[in-house]
């Protein structure tokens, strides 16, 4: 007889927890439009909970008069689990209100089962944390049975003793069913966080590509093989000059912007990749901008699918514009080829520089007779060494290695001998340079020129401290050639010039140097001293 009631009792309890299990789908439709954090989202849930708790109240197990049960306990304890207090309190006010309502002499029962599950339910939602992680099952199971053990002690406040008779008549079914609808309503909204969860990190990794692909300016391309269809993100376009979707997204527009040097290179490797057995590509070509120039890029891809036959369905990938370091790429392949060729001429010009002081060297010591003689000639061996020092010096002050600012060359020369002979003397030094370069062979001679004649016209030019300018003249001429013309208005030359009072290794030496520029010397002596050479502006050498 007993079996037979509880069997009774069991399937008016499950009819009605079915009802309110599947209510509970609802929830999931509230969570996705307000969010369940915010003060609204959590009164909206409550108020979704309480009027299940009602539906459920609606068709009750009835024991008596007044004597009902049915799943608010469920339905409570839940929304103070997943909602919090706030969805709680509307939960349960609002089935306390329904209950009230009905009247009966469970009315107090219904009151205290309705707070207690919503103060289970709350403090159960403080240590299982179901917003980090949704319950377990077994979890589930343990907190709908506390909460129908609780509900069980809350008949004690049935009136005229009935409660012994209402646990004993529905205990075991309560017990049984009541926990395992909590797991299933416990489990859908465990899935919907869950999926809530899902849906968030999507979107968050999402947005975090996004912006990643944003900050680095790469493109991202996605080709359907068999389609040719593709797509191309925003930095694709925008790294050819385009604005987004102003060519169409298809495999044909990257093939037909390819260089004709690095089409059929690219293609090959694109199409071994889709052929297989190869599943990533890695090449650089050159594409054509919206404003006709090339830019050089740099892709990246793999295949993601392949069809049966192992042809790929599928490609993705990056483009990258790499025209700026394939710029600085080839000025460092330039520089390091200038600093091969560098070291071979340092080489080369400081074995002939050791030559031209060697002979120096040896003509002027075939002219010393007396030790002032021999002082005098270190020193003047000193500045034409230091008028060559003066050319590398200014040569590896430039960003060409190879050839010299003769302009910012003779004023240093000039400004450098003005020192050493006319300080306290009433000389002008006048320069008429214009802004020629010439290469190093060339240089070398023409300061080495400028060097003699300066000197001797300080020394020789103006005795006795008189007054008097110098005048220094550098300029092209018609034909590719230059001129450099020093004058004075001193004495002029001694009729003897063979002798070393008159500087006549100085003449012998700006012979030799202009026959080494492949040049003519011409010397005039009106009203002073002129010398002037001409020389083509070509290596001398």
């Amino acid at each position: 007889m007993m079996l037979t009631g509880w069997i009774a009792a069991s399937v008016d309890l499950v009819l009605n927890l079915t009802l309110l299990v599947a209510l509970t789908v609802l929830s999931g439709f509230v969570d996705k439009r307000v969010n369940r954090n915010s003060l609204p989202g959590a009164l909206i849930q409550g108020a979704l909970f309480g009027a299940t708790a009602m539906i459920g109240m609606a068709r009750p197990l009835v024991l008596g008069p007044g004597l009902i049960f049915d799943g608010r306990s469920v339905m409570i304890s839940l929304c103070g689990l997943y909602f919090g207090p706030a969805a709680a309190a509307v939960a349960a006010s609002a089935s306390i209100a329904y209950r009230v309502a009905l009247g009966g002499g469970g009315t107090l029962m219904g009151v205290l089962v309705a707070l207690s599950s919503a103060v289970i339910g709350i403090a159960a939602r403080g240590q299982m944390r179901p917003e980090d992680r949704p319950p377990s099952p077994a979890r589930l199971y343990s907190f709908g049975l506390i909460v129908h053990i609780a509900m069980l002690c809350m008949t004690v406040a049935l009136p005229d003793g009935s409660g012994a008779e209402v646990r004993r008549r529905i205990g075991v079914p309560i017990l049984l069913l009541y926990p395992l609808a909590t797991i299933l309503a416990g489990k859908i909204l465990s899935d919907q966080l869950e999926s809530r969860k899902m849906i968030r990190a999507l979107r968050e990794s999402e947005e975090r590509f996004q912006f990643s692909m944003e900050a680095t300016n790469d493109g991202l391309w996605d080709l359907d093989v068999k389609s040719d269809t593709a797509y191309y993100n925003p930095a694709y376009y925008r790294n050819l000059g385009y604005e987004p979707g102003e060519f169409p997204a298809r495999g044909e527009s990257w093939r037909s912007n390819i260089h004709p040097e690095d089409r059929e290179r690219a293609i090959a490797a694109n199409e071994a990749c889709i052929a297989g057995p190869r599943d990533t590509l890695d090449l650089e070509f050159r594409m054509r901008g919206k404003d006709g120039a090339w830019r050089w890029i740099y892709s990246r891809g793999k295949c993601v699918s392949r069809g049966s036959d192992g042809t790929a369905l599928r490609l993705v990938g990056t483009h990258v514009d790499i025209t700026e370091r394939k710029r600085i790429e080839e000025e460092l392949k330039r520089s390091l080829e200038e600093k091969e060729i560098l070291l071979r001429e340092i080489h080369h010009r400081v074995k002939n520089n050791l030559s031209i002081i060697s002979s120096l060297l040896n003509l002027q010591s075939g002219m010393i007779k007396t030790p002032e003689q021999a002082l005098a000639a270190f020193r003047n061996s000193r500045e034409r060494i230091q008028a060559m020092s003066l050319v590398h010096e200014e040569l590896y002050k430039s960003t060409d290695y190879s050839r010299v600012d003769m302009e910012e060359y003779v004023g240093k020369l000039a400004g450098q001998l003005a020192v050493a002979y006319g300080r306290d003397r009433n000389i002008d030094l006048v320069l008429e340079i214009e802004k020629i370069d010439l290469d190093v062979s060339t240089s070398i001679p023409c300061g080495l020129i400028l060097n003699e004649l300066v000197t001797n016209a300080y020394k020789y030019a103006f005795p006795d401290r008189r007054p008097g300018s110098i005048r220094i003249r550098l300029a092209s001429s018609p034909g590719g050639f230059a001129e450099l013309t020093v004058s004075d208005d001193g004495i002029g030359l001694p009729e003897e010039a063979d002798s070393e009072s008159t500087g006549s290794l100085g003449l012998t030496l700006v012979r030799l140097l202009t026959d080494q520029l492949r040049g003519t010397l011409r010397i005039g002596t009106d009203e002073g001293t002129t010398f002037s050479i001409r020389f083509p502006l070509t290596d001398a050498f």
